[in-house]
C-alpha cells in the first residue's frame, strides 16, 4: 500500500488549546459528523445533480459502503487516495467514503493532465486512484494509467466510474458490499492533501488536518448563516479548494444542500438558481461578469441569490462588485487561499456594502494577520506590505518540506506572498476591527527602474472601460529600466477599441504616466486554472527570452 511522510510546519499544533477554548477549531471527527447528518436531517436533500437526487441517508449509506469497499482492499489509516472526478453526485460519496475508511483523501481538479498527475502520484503515492472512464472528450484512467508509469508509481487499487476499463474495479461493483464508518484517526494528523492552483508557479501539495478543514465551516457558518433550509450552488470543481469547502465541508457540518454543475454555463446558471431554489453561490470574479452579462442577454434585472454570493481567490473590480450589488447577487469580496481559507470576509445579511464591495472583508475571528515591509518589519496601520498570517484553518503545512521551510517561519507565520494594507475600525464600546484590502501579489509587483508599481491597480482602472471585459497586468522585460507593465486585454463581444484609445483611458482616469502600459496583447480568452484565476505565469511566459545554445 502507499505510505505518507510529513512533517508539520513549526508552532502549528501549539496554537489549538488556545482555538478550541474560544471556539475557533473543533475536534470533530468526520465520520460523527456523517452519522450525525444521517440522523437528524436523513430525508432531506443532500446534493443534486441533474435528474439525481440524494438525500443525506442515502449519501451516507454510498459513502460507508465505498469506505467498505476500500477497508475489504486494505486500504486505511495512513494510505492517499487520489480522486480525480468531475462534479458528479459521485464525488461527494467519494470524498466522504475516503474519510469514512480513515484513509487520506487527495482530490485532483479534472482539468489536471499527465504532467500534473505524474506529480501529484509521485508526492503522494496513493493507495487507491479513482477516476472516470472519460470526462469532455479525455480517457481519465489512461491518463493516470500513462502518469502511473511516468512516475513510478502504482496504485494497489483502481475505481472507475461511469464506464469500464481493464484493471478497474467499477464503481457500482465497489459499491455492492457492506457499509464500514471508522471514527478515524487524531483530528490533528493528515486527513487532505490538495494542490494550489498554480497561477504564479507550479502546483504545491497543502497538507490539512481534520481539525483544520472543519475549522472553515465551523467560521463560514457563521459569517453566512447557513443551515439545513439552505442551498449551494457549485460549478466549480470539488476537487478545488473552493468546491471541497462549500460542496463537502459546508454541508457537512450544516446540513445544507448542495447543486452540482459539471460545467460552467451562465445560462444554465441562472436556469438552475431558479429551478432548484438556490440560495447562495461563489466563485471568481470572471463568474460574476458572466452571470451579468447573462442577465443583460436575458432582459433581466435581478437575480435574487438571499444568501449572496462569496467571491475569492481572485480580486474582484469594485465597480463589478457594485454592478453585482445592484442586480441582487449580494457580493461579499474574501481574502483566503488552500493554505489557509477564509482568512477575511464578510457577511451578505450583517455587513454594509463599503466593508463587502470595497475591502477583502474583516479579519477572520481567531486569524491573525501580520503587514510586513520589504525589509522584514511590520508596518504601521493603513500602510501597505506582505500579509503574513496565522490562524485555526491553517493547513499543517506542504508534503515537501522545502516548501514548507520556505513558507512559514519559525513561530509558524505563513508567508502569503500577497500584498495588502489593513484599516481600524472602531465599532463602539471600545471594540476594534480590522479590514483587510488585498492590492497585488509579491511576484505580480513591476520592478520599473526601481520604482515598485501594482498591476492590480491597473487592472481595476483598466476593466472600468466599457469595452473591456477582463485585464491582466504582468511584466515585460525593458532594456534600460528592466521591466514594464505589459496589459492583456479581453474586450467584450462586438466591442473593441484601440490601445492607443485605453492607454489615453487610463492617463484620463489620472493614473501615473509610468503605469500605462506600453505593451499590449488582445486575448480572446484568458488562461484560467479551475476555480477561474488567471494564470499570470501563462502570460508572462510571452515575454521570456529563448534559451541560449
Amino acid at each position: 500500500m502507499g505510505s505518507f511522510e510529513f512533517a508539520p510546519a513549526p508552532e502549528q499544533g501549539k496554537l489549538t488549546s488556545f482555538y478550541d477554548r474560544n471556539g475557533y477549531q473543533s475536534p470533530a471527527l468526520i465520520a460523527p459528523l456523517m452519522r450525525r447528518n444521517k440522523r437528524e436531517f436523513g430525508a432531506l436533500p443532500a446534493v443534486f445533480d441533474g435528474e439525481v437526487t440524494l438525500t443525506w441517508r442515502e449519501l451516507i449509506d454510498a459513502a460507508a459502503r465505498f469506505a467498505g469497499f476500500l477497508s475489504s482492499r486494505g486500504v486505511g489509516p495512513g494510505d492517499v487516495v487520489t480522486w480525480q472526478v468531475p462534479n458528479w453526485w459521485e464525488s461527494l460519496v467519494v470524498a466522504y467514503g475516503i474519510w469514512a475508511a480513515g484513509a487520506i483523501s487527495s482530490p485532483v481538479v479534472p482539468i489536471y493532465r499527465e504532467h500534473e498527475l505524474r506529480a501529484v502520484l509521485a508526492a503522494v503515492r496513493p493507495a487507491c486512484v479513482v477516476a472516470p472512464e472519460e470526462f469532455r472528450g479525455r480517457r481519465h484512467t489512461e491518463m493516470i494509467e500513462e502518469a502511473c508509469r511516468a512516475s513510478g508509481w502504482q496504485p494497489a487499487v483502481r475505481v472507475v466510474l461511469r464506464g469500464r476499463a481493464t484493471g478497474w474495479t467499477p464503481f457500482g461493483d465497489a459499491m455492492a458490499g457492506r457499509g464500514h464508518l471508522a471514527d478515524g484517526r487524531d483530528p490533528d494528523e493528515p486527513a487532505l492533501v490538495g494542490f494550489t492552483s498554480g497561477t504564479t508557479s507550479g502546483a504545491k501539495g497543502v497538507v490539512h488536518s481534520v481539525r483544520s478543514f472543519i475549522a472553515s465551516p465551523l467560521r463560514s457558518s457563521r459569517m453566512m448563516p447557513t443551515g439545513w433550509t439552505d442551498r449551494s450552488y457549485m460549478p466549480a470543481p470539488v476537487a478545488h479548494a473552493t468546491g471541497m469547502l462549500s460542496a463537502i465541508a459546508v454541508p457537512l457540518f450544516t446540513g445544507s444542500s448542495i447543486v452540482l454543475r459539471d460545467r460552467w454555463d451562465a445560462e444554465q446558471a441562472i436556469d438552475d438558481i431558479a429551478r432548484y431554489a438556490v440560495t447562495s453561490s461563489a466563485g471568481a470574479a470572471v463568474f460574476i461578469q458572466e452571470l451579468l452579462d447573462a442577465l443583460d442577454g436575458r432582459g433581466m434585472d435581478r437575480l435574487a441569490l438571499p444568501g449572496g454570493y462569496p467571491c475569492g481567490g481572485s480580486s474582484i473590480p469594485t465597480s463589478l462588485a457594485e454592478a453585482a450589488e445592484a442586480r441582487g447577487l449580494i457580493p461579499a469580496r474574501s481574502f483566503g487561499m488552500t493554505e489557509c481559507p477564509g482568512v477575511t470576509g464578510s457577511s451578505p445579511r450583517l455587513d454594509p456594502p463599503e466593508i463587502r464591495l470595497a475591502t477583502d472583508g474583516w479579519v477572520a475571528a481567531g486569524c491573525e494577520v501580520r503587514v510586513v515591509g520589504m525589509s522584514g518589519e511590520d508596518v504601521a496601520v493603513g500602510e501597505a506590505g506582505e500579509f503574513w498570517i496565522r490562524g485555526p484553518q491553517m493547513a499543517l503545512g506542504y508534503i515537501d518540506p522545502e516548501h514548507t521551510r520556505e513558507g512559514f517561519d519559525e513561530a509558524g507565520w505563513f508567508r502569503t506572498g500577497d500584498l495588502g494594507r489593513l484599516q481600524r475600525h472602531d465599532v463602539g464600546d471600545g471594540e476594534v476591527r480590522y479590514s483587510a484590502t488585498v492590492t497585488g501579489r509579491v511576484k505580480e509587483i513591476i520592478n520599473r527602474g526601481g520604482e515598485k508599481i501594482s498591476a492590480r491597480e491597473i487592472e481595476d482602472v483598466l476593466v472600468r472601460h466599457p469595452a473591456v471585459a477582463e485585464a491582466a497586468v504582468v511584466s515585460a522585460p525593458h532594456d534600460r529600466l528592466g521591466e514594464q507593465p505589459a496589459a492583456f486585454v479581453l474586450f467584450r463581444p462586438e466591442i473593441e477599441v484601440g490601445f492607443e484609445d485605453l492607454a489615453a483611458f487610463l492617463k484620463s482616469t489620472g493614473l501615473a504616466p509610468q503605469k500605462i502600459p506600453q505593451v499590449w496583447r488582445h486575448v480572446h480568452e484568458m488562461p484560467r486554472t479551475a476555480s477561474g484565476k488567471v494564470m499570470k505565469h501563462v502570460l508572462q511566459s510571452q515575454f521570456a527570452k529563448p534559451p541560449v545554445g
